[in-house]
């Protein structure tokens, strides 16, 4: 089926529409506004709460004395800020695959599906709309390329943790510039079924680049970068790491490389740019791996302002898909004055908590983790403190009771808040509306309340195009989904699925354990 400007529908039948909160209405542009973008950059700080970015905002005035880039950025005349509400087909608490493809598909999806419903209905996805129209589109991340916040935009799969499925999906998808970690769904070496699914990106005219080398040297319209065996490294590792700095890119570094690739479109261009382990830090209550990622997150962000502003035809959509992990700097000391103090610990942190372990190694005592953690971290534990972690450790919390804090990691960001006066409420995505900054032509959309399904409507028509979905309610899609697990084909599961990927912390792929 051809792709036709303005009027075409999907042709798939609609069920009865999800019912949900009232938001606010697209605003509509008339002759006197500014002219369609003919890009768009689509900016997501993975699981960022907005206690995230304000505590980014505090240290960068600590730590340089300037606020953050985006707190900068809301300051500025040019630029529109709102809110998003992220709910699934399913919860009110989104995971990202569900949120990607209410961008992807203008439809909410159950969480751990990726533009599909639970009956098996697959939903036309922004990219396949975009490059049948000869827009060239990119997707560049810090996690994984097959994780679930890229996929969203490009591909339809039963279930997100597929992802050496998803890679394969990729070749099919349309997408022009591909960059993150994954070398495993990628290698014939690693992958179950020997597929060297780099050799098929490189017959289908891709350049291939496995280096920070590589991708600042070699050339390449269509470009298919693979940077680690998994996630890339938490920024707050290579920063402290020059082996990892020389040989993984930074993501303002891939989008660089990105927008560089796609922008002689004559149709223009979408990428998205995802700071995707800012929800890995979250998931850990790990206030280094979560702020020093939302840093390098805005330093990509500016590459893409900078670009917009010069280029004067570029959206830039700065949001998250959900927040993750409730972290709060909480008031302490007498009038809160040792607040600030609190937050200055970070200055010490040189490692997340995956090298703080490694440190630490096992069997896990006390004074291994006071020892690990002052090396890493720089924070002096009490032996109470260590002792509690090394306690967690052995599936003996003190705080066992509550299913929040039990775990090892979660009893160590307790133990740590009592220092840098950071808490959290769980190792879980949260329900709050979402932070959305706008720049560019059409930004003005984007300020007030509006459902995550929205932007998929908005992208498209940036390019004079439209496409409807169908829906499905949450009372139609259950009885499917109930059936999900006994149809999906376990040697499918063998193959492609990796449940150490996902990082999200939710109970989405409950088959997977029998796979």
């Amino acid at each position: 089926m051809s792709l036709s400007r303005r009027s075409l529908l999907g042709m798939g039948a609609a069920g009865v529409a999800t019912a949900g909160l009232s938001l606010a209405l697209p605003r509509r542009l008339d002759a006197s506004d500014r002219k369609r973008p003919k890009n768009v950059i689509f900016c997501v700080a993975d699981g960022m709460a907005i206690q995230t970015m304000s505590m980014a905002d505090h240290f960068q005035k600590m730590t340089t004395g300037r606020p953050s880039y985006w707190r900068t950025l809301m300051n500025e005349e040019f630029a529109h800020t709102g809110l998003q509400e992220t709910r699934s087909l399913n919860s009110l608490v989104t995971d990202s695959s569900a949120a990607s493809s209410a961008w992807g598909s203008g439809r909410h999806i159950w969480n751990g599906q990726v533009n599909e419903f639970p009956d098996g209905t697959k939903l036309r996805t922004l990219v396949s709309l975009l490059t049948e129209a000869k827009v060239r589109c990119g997707v560049v991340t810090t996690t994984t390329v097959t994780h679930a916040t890229p996929a969203g935009f490009a591909v339809n799969c039963t279930q997100r943790d597929l992802e050496g499925l998803i890679a394969e999906r990729y070749l099919e998808s349309g997408l022009d510039v591909l960059m993150g970690g994954g070398d495993k769904f990628f290698n014939p070496k690693v992958r179950k079924d020997g597929r060297d699914v780099y050799a098929d990106f490189a017959k289908a005219g891709y350049t291939v680049v496995r280096t920070r080398h590589e991708l600042l040297e070699q050339p390449g319209r269509r470009l298919l970068g693979v940077f680690s065996d998994g996630h890339t490294p938490f920024s707050v590792d290579r920063n402290n790491d020059p082996l990892l700095q020389m040989s993984v890119p930074s993501l303002a570094e891939m989008a660089s490389a990105a927008i560089d690739r796609l922008k002689s479109g004559s149709n223009g261009f979408l990428l998205q740019i995802e700071g995707g382990r800012v929800d890995h830090g979250g998931h850990g209550n790990d206030l280094a791996a979560l702020v020093y990622d939302q840093i390098a997150f805005e330093e990509a962000v500016k590459v893409a302002v900078d670009f917009a502003l010069s280029n004067g035809e570029t959206l830039v959509v700065i949001t998250t898909d959900h927040a993750c992990g409730g972290p709060s700097l909480n008031g302490a000391g007498h009038e809160y004055g040792d607040s600030a103090a609190g937050l200055r610990t970070l200055t010490g942190m040189k490692a997340s908590y995956a090298e703080v372990w490694r440190a630490v190694g096992t069997p896990v005592t006390a004074d291994k983790v006071r020892a690990g953690v002052k090396d890493k971290l720089g924070i002096e534990l009490t032996t109470a403190e260590a002792e509690a972690v090394a306690q967690a450790a052995a599936a003996k919390s003190p705080f066992g009771i509550q299913e929040f804090y039990r775990s090892q990691g979660a009893t160590l960001a307790m133990v740590l808040g009592n220092h840098s006066k950071v808490t959290w409420t769980s190792g879980n995505h949260t329900s709050e509306h979402c932070l959305v900054t706008a720049v560019g032509p059409w930004s003005e959309r984007f300020f007030g309340l509006h459902a995550n399904t929205a932007y998929f409507d908005w992208m498209l028509e940036a390019w004079d195009l439209k496409w409807t979905n169908p829906t499905m309610s949450y009372e139609e899609a259950v009885p499917f989904y109930d059936k999900l697990k006994e149809k999906l084909p376990p040697e499918l599961i063998f193959l492609y699925a990796d449940e150490d990927e996902c990082g999200c912390g939710s109970d989405h792929s409950p088959w997977l354990a029998s796979g």
